[in-house]
């Protein structure tokens, strides 16, 4: 019984995680496409995925993905797994990434398979970004969310991967990050 309940409590701690990752309820609003909040270049050699190569490429390759219905583009890189989406969120929904830092990082406290690595906040072309990396077993992960624009919208991504491709993954989100500019309202 008490495994039963310390079981169902971790699901909908990790259900809580993954909406509070997003910044998705029912109140925002997903852009119908993420040029229309952010402009950027993906690193060479990626290469989008369909839902068939996901399935077929990734799926087995995580015990758990983020990915999900709600992302417009997912991508991979050897075997990084690369994929954002862009929001709009209504502006007293507004959080500051410090206050999304401090959210996450005590939510991924109470959660005894998940480690985070590091969490900061970073410029980047004049664009505040939180970079979270954690990991829970052999499966790592990097979050990246930006501040809002003008028009109350950011892009929020994951890159998944395994722990041989640290040095990689670096450099690729290095690559991405800088490539990324808000497009003008």
């Amino acid at each position: 019984m008490i495994y039963c309940r310390h079981n169902c409590l971790m699901k909908k701690i990790h259900l809580m995680i993954i909406c509070l990752l997003f910044c998705l309820d029912a109140t925002s609003q997903q852009t119908a496409s993420p040029d229309e909040v952010m402009q950027l270049t993906l690193p060479k050699g990626t290469e989008k995925l369909t839902k068939q190569q996901f399935n077929n490429d990734f799926s087995k390759r995580f015990s758990k993905t983020f990915v999900s219905d709600y992302h417009h583009y997912v991508y991979k890189k050897n075997g990084l797994l690369v994929y954002y989406l862009n929001i709009a969120v209504p502006a007293k929904m507004k959080k500051s990434l410090e206050s999304d830092k401090k959210m996450i990082i005590s939510l991924f406290g109470q959660l005894k398979t998940t480690v985070v690595d590091t969490s900061k906040i970073i410029t980047v072309n004049n664009i505040r970004f939180l970079i979270i990396k954690f990991h829970e077993n052999d499966d790592w992960y990097i979050r990246f969310s930006s501040d809002y624009d003008k028009g109350n919208k950011s892009i929020n991504g994951f890159i998944e991967y395994k722990k041989t491709d640290d040095a990689e993954v670096s450099q690729y989100l290095h690559d991405l990050l800088q490539s990324m500019h808000f497009k003008d309202n």
